[in-house]
């Protein structure tokens, strides 16, 4: 056999062993770029299921936050309109405080002291109206009528303590609803302050899903891209292995030529 026919045969092989590990190697590389790919998807689509379990959670907050925050303005309309009331009874309570204090206690002494005036008059009445039965005026009460205011002065003999004892007792009523009515305006206050902070973590929270829908949205670009990216690689890994395909077919048919050429007359066998 001559030296060129056996380099002819040695770069057939070196041809076929270049095509077909130039062939695996690309099957390998292909399936190696796959899995990157399919690892990185999968990381990618946990970080964008993660991402969007949040943003339910965060929006679940956030409508309790702004729920809160709407009941708390009910609850401040409700204390303001107490508040309103309150005023209004205390007004009324102050003037009948006053009334029972000064007013009725003035009147009830007057009648008081003309009772006595009163109870004289009555006798004579009452004896003037007996006397006149002889002329046919039936007069004959149970209980005369001087008695009878008698009775009266002495019903009325300690309303003007009792009445005293009740414009107390009344104005300590004010009194108490007056601190209801600053009680009152405390939690107004308080409650302004906290619709002030759910307020400001409502607006924290919109910012937070405002974000988290930011990041969702790069994360589904990235796994677009990355497939894409992959799609590239596997048809760059493709255009190499052609190259060398189309190399080891040059060494091929090099080696053919070498292998079946006519051997020279002069040549050694």
């Amino acid at each position: 056999m001559s030296w060129s026919r056996l380099t002819g045969l040695i770069l057939i092989l070196v041809a076929v062993a270049g095509t077909t590990a130039a062939l695996v190697s690309a099957d390998q590389l292909r399936s190696a770029a796959d899995d990157r790919a399919t690892a990185l998807d999968r990381s990618l689509e946990s970080s964008e299921e993660a991402l969007r379990t949040a943003d339910d959670t965060v929006a679940l907050v956030a409508s309790v936050v702004d729920q809160l925050a709407g009941s708390l303005v009910a609850v401040e309309e409700a204390v303001l309109d107490s508040i309103a009331t309150i005023d209004d009874a205390e007004d009324a309570l102050a003037k009948l405080a006053e009334i029972s204090s000064e007013d009725l206690p003035r009147i009830v002494q007057s009648v008081e002291d003309s009772m006595p005036a009163l109870i004289q008059v009555a006798d004579v009445i009452d004896g003037t109206l007996g006397a006149l039965s002889f002329v046919g005026v039936p007069y004959d009460p149970e209980v005369p009528f001087d008695e009878s205011l008698a009775g009266v002065a002495d019903s009325i003999a300690g309303l003007t303590d009792q009445l005293a004892q009740q414009a107390e007792l009344i104005a300590g009523v004010g009194t108490g609803l007056g601190g209801i009515a600053d009680q009152a305006g405390e939690l107004i206050i308080q409650m302004g302050v906290a619709r002030v902070q759910l307020a400001d973590g409502l607006a924290l929270l919109n910012q937070y899903r405002a974000t988290t829908a930011t990041a969702i949205e790069a994360v589904g670009v990235e796994r677009t891209l990355v497939s894409d990216r992959t799609e590239s690689e596997k048809t760059a890994i493709g255009w190499m292995i052609a190259a060398i395909v189309i190399a080891q077919f040059g060494l091929l048919v090099a080696g053919a030529r070498l292998v079946f050429r006519r051997a020279d007359p002069g040549s050694a066998t």
